[in-house]
């Protein structure tokens, strides 16, 4: 049923797309989107295709039956009840690096210029250490503390954004220029920035206004709750968690060598599964005061730019 469903309905364009920031609650946000009956998206957590060159090259058919075939409706708009019928089929994908490269922004944007656009942003202090403890967790990152990471990240970024950018804490940090060029690049009407604070107060308020933006049932009210890929988790054991990652890396010809033999949709289970293994219950402990104190100063004027643009409070000055 799903392959003549695909014949009918074509290889139909992304129309809505999370593209940052990293831990600041878009895997939330995508599965609490995902429950609308017009939005169908992909089972992985990120679709890489626009960041990926050795996926990009393959072209957006190859990333269609990838991520979104087995995501498909068991009916066209069009096929539904006369009730429905005023609904309008919505292609949904999420990646929270592609915000910070204007090169893969544009291949968004080649893809559809009137793709609808959502930004998550997190004060940017907690979002940083949030994500060193999400690097410990995947294996990206080794060293044992925030402040050696932070010391560590200028130099890595030096080898290149796109090899340490999971572990890029400042850099990913600073929203200003990156919101700027997108909004500049699709348009404030087609460019929706939400904070993580509302997310977590209403989220179904959030969701809402984002259904109405792209034009489907406003009305829909998402099941509100359970939260999606929180930081409260560790490896049992890092090595292995180190290794593990290095296999799943994409360059990886023994990894890519399997994935031709599994499918993509098992591969995500089985990836899963070993990580839960792994892990263990865990509880960051505090950002030192001194940390804390010197990042907020090093984001406060980006801080006060990106208010200036968007012409909305963000956060207290420290």
């Amino acid at each position: 049923m799903k392959d003549n469903l695909k014949q009918r309905l074509g290889t139909t364009k992304i129309q809505l797309m999370i593209v940052g920031v990293q831990k600041a609650g878009t895997s939330s946000l995508l599965r609490y989107l995902a429950q609308h009956p017009d939005i169908a998206t992909h089972a992985q957590p990120e679709m890489t295709f626009f960041l990926q060159d050795r996926e990009y090259t393959r072209g957006y058919e190859w990333a269609f039956d990838k991520y979104f075939a087995s995501a498909l409706p068991e009916q066209l708009p069009h096929e539904r009840s006369a009730r429905d019928r005023h609904s309008q089929y919505r292609l949904m994908a999420k990646n929270v690096m592609v915000m910070h490269s204007p090169e893969i922004m544009q291949r968004i944007y080649e893809h559809n210029p009137e793709i609808h656009l959502v930004i998550l942003l997190r004060e940017p202090v907690a979002r940083a250490y949030s994500a060193y403890w999400w690097a410990r967790r995947r294996g990206w990152e080794t060293l044992k503390t925030f402040e050696e990471a932070l010391a560590a990240e200028e130099p890595r970024l030096k080898e290149g954004w796109f090899k340490w950018r999971q572990c890029a804490y400042r850099h990913n940090s600073i929203y200003y220029p990156h919101v700027k060029n997108v909004l500049k690049q699709f348009g404030n009407e087609r460019v929706h920035i939400v904070l993580t604070e509302a997310l977590k107060d209403n989220a179904q308020t959030v969701c809402q206004g984002i259904f109405r933006n792209i034009g489907v049932n406003a009305d829909f009210a998402p099941v509100i709750g359970q939260r999606h890929n929180t930081g409260t988790t560790m490896p049992r054991s890092e090595k292995f968690g180190s290794l593990f990652t290095q296999f799943m890396a994409s360059h990886n010809p023994l990894r890519r060598a399997i994935r031709k033999l599994v499918p993509d949709t098992t591969a995500y289970k089985l990836r899963k599964a070993v990580m839960n293994w792994n892990e263990k219950s865990f509880t960051p402990p505090p950002i030192a005061p001194q940390t804390q104190e010197e990042l907020a100063a090093y984001f406060e004027p980006f801080n006060q730019q990106l208010a200036a643009l968007l012409n909305r409070e963000l956060w207290a000055s420290r």
